[in-house]
């Protein structure tokens, strides 16, 4: 019979059984059965020595008794070598198993973790046992992972790195800080850094320095006071011309400062838009329209110095 929505929900609250209900229940399944014998004794040994805990039960299994069911499962992905690689166990969530009919623990969630640890060649893992699921309730459980859990964001990470010590997320805060900044990703407050991906990009390429001179220029046309002054828009547009006029940037700072200081954000994305409204990408056109700017101050210098007015 075909299960609605809601009850696809409930599946894996409907077949929570505590330790002595799945004892039960996998005594109930090895009793219709009379192959795989060896298989059911250990898996039922297993089960007795299990810990409970709240909703769930645990065991540590060798991993050469969990198998894959590929009928539903993925193929097992080039990542697997990463986890290995970067393999940390207070990282590593207990796999989510099942025992079957046919007197098997199946993996329904961590078959990559479990392939990583065979790479590792680490024997043992802790699962978290259910007992007496059919395939389709394993499939249906394994396709509904992570709905409901909010996972962390870059700005959530980044908090974490922070407390954790990370050099670069650090230097980026202490940055921040420096210039009366938070870093959010909530653009319409002023004051709110809300480019985290893109700073942390120019950071790992060791040009913290050209960001501080971003930091700087934005601070002394007091934009850390509007909304959306350290957007990406803003940010990239800048990191852009710096790169432009790199031999000037001196210059070019005192430059854009008196020009920024006569303008907005919203105003400068209004002009530049209206200008160089042929291109998609809003930082390109903020930076065509700063680039015309500071040209124009050039060609008005270097006629000053030939001597010629401008009509």
């Amino acid at each position: 019979m075909k299960r609605t929505k809601e009850s696809t929900m409930n599946v894996g609250r409907e077949n929570y059984l505590t330790k002595e209900q799945a004892i039960e229940r996998m005594e109930e399944i090895n009793k219709k059965h009379y192959d795989n014998i060896e298989n059911r004794k250990n898996a039922l040994n297993i089960l007795i020595g299990a810990i409970p805990v709240g909703d769930k039960i645990f065991a540590i299994i060798p991993l050469e008794k969990l198998h894959i069911d590929t009928s539903y499962q993925r193929s097992v992905q080039s990542h697997v070598k990463t986890i290995a690689r970067e393999w940390n166990p207070k990282k590593c969530d207990a796999l989510k198993i099942n025992y079957r009919e046919d007197g098997n623990f199946y993996v329904w969630d961590g078959q990559h973790r479990k392939a990583a640890a065979e790479l590792r060649e680490i024997k043992y893992l802790m699962c978290d046992i259910s007992v007496g699921l059919t395939v389709e309730e394993e499939a249906q459980l394994f396709g509904a992972q992570g709905k409901g859990i909010k996972k962390p964001n870059p700005y959530d990470i980044f908090k974490a790195n922070v407390c954790a010590n990370k050099t670069v997320d650090v230097q980026i805060y202490n940055m921040c800080k420096k210039y009366g900044l938070n870093v959010s990703k909530n653009a319409r407050i002023a004051g709110n850094l809300s480019c985290l991906t893109l700073t942390r990009t120019i950071f790992e390429r060791n040009e913290g320095d050209l960001f501080e001179w971003i930091l700087e220029l934005l601070d002394e046309t007091k934009w850390n006071e509007l909304p959306g002054g350290h957007c990406h828009k803003v940010i990239n547009s800048l990191y852009e011309i710096r790169k432009k006029y790199d031999i000037n940037y001196a210059l070019i700072q005192r430059k854009l400062v008196g020009f920024l200081e006569k303008t907005n954000p919203k105003e400068l994305f209004m002009k530049s838009t209206l200008k160089y409204a042929e291109f998609a990408d809003e930082s390109k056109k903020i930076k065509l329209y700063l680039s015309d700017f500071l040209d124009g101050i050039e060609t008005i210098n270097s006629y000053k110095k030939i001597g010629k007015s401008i009509v």
